[in-house]
């Protein structure tokens, strides 16, 4: 008798174990189906859920890209030589909506001409590129990657455009800026985010609008000693400043 119950035991034990393990991993969430599914919009800040190739469609010329729609593509690759590269607003009658992560990364290149069409500059984009002087962000771009244009210790000035929803940490690091404008926007960029400008060793003037309302403790780690910000009276800009011991310039507010 105690054989019998022993064996019926010993196969309820095992039909749960097989039912657990077809009931772990089987079913996809929509997180794994996103992840899975290959599909992408351009402009996407959903890290993880990316899964495009870098290898280019085609290439034009000395630039490489991926297509990313029927309408729109990224440029992936430069082969060029020249050092004053202009980045094409279309191809093939798509338009050039993406610059792709460590598309210059580490190049020799001394000016950029981005399109007005670019939506997204990614990752190290333009990281160590150590001629490079100064770069026109054209408005429309929403995002500005990590480490977009980290290490370039030439690049003096940089201008940003009224569009951006985003600027990822270390985006500026490293780099020569003297002085920044944070542009005004309609509360999309709202917070300067981690090490944004860690070792700006030359930067002594850094403009803040209002509708920035949050700024990481480390953002203006190990800059210049003389750095000071500019920020409007009470904003969340002059607090920081206040807070961190850094030079404030406050600004007066404008009349509603």
């Amino acid at each position: 008798m105690k054989k019998i119950v022993s064996a019926i035991l010993a196969c309820v034990l095992c039909a749960s174990v097989a039912v657990a393990a077809a009931g772990c991993g089987c079913q996809k969430s929509k997180n794994d189906a996103k992840a899975t599914s290959g599909k992408t919009t351009s402009g996407s800040n959903e890290p993880g859920y990316r899964i495009e190739p870098t290898d280019p469609s085609f290439t034009k010329g000395d630039f490489g890209f991926y297509r990313l729609n029927d309408s729109e593509v990224k440029v992936t690759v430069y082969k060029g030589s020249s050092k004053k590269v202009e980045i094409p607003a279309s191809v093939d009658g798509s338009a050039v909506t993406v610059i792709e992560r460590d598309l210059f990364k580490g190049s020799d290149i001394e000016s950029v001409t981005i399109p007005a069409s670019v939506r997204e500059i990614q990752d190290y984009a333009f990281s160590q590129c150590k001629n490079l002087k100064e770069i026109v962000v054209p408005e429309g771009v929403k995002t500005i990657g990590s480490h977009a244009f980290w290490y370039s210790p030439a690049l003096e000035k940089i201008t940003l455009p009224s569009t951006l929803k985003k600027i990822g940490p270390y985006a500026f690091s490293a780099t020569g800026l003297k002085s920044i404008t944070i542009p005004e926007t309609d509360n999309t960029l709202s917070s300067l985010d981690e090490f944004l400008f860690f070792q700006c060793a030359n930067l002594t003037e850094v403009t803040i609008p209002l509708s920035i309302t949050g700024i990481a403790d480390n953002a203006f780690n190990e800059c210049s000693a003389d750095l000071v910000i500019k920020a409007y009276t009470g904003s969340c800009g002059a607090q920081f400043a206040k807070s961190h011991n850094i030079k404030l310039e406050e600004l007066k507010r404008p009349k509603q």
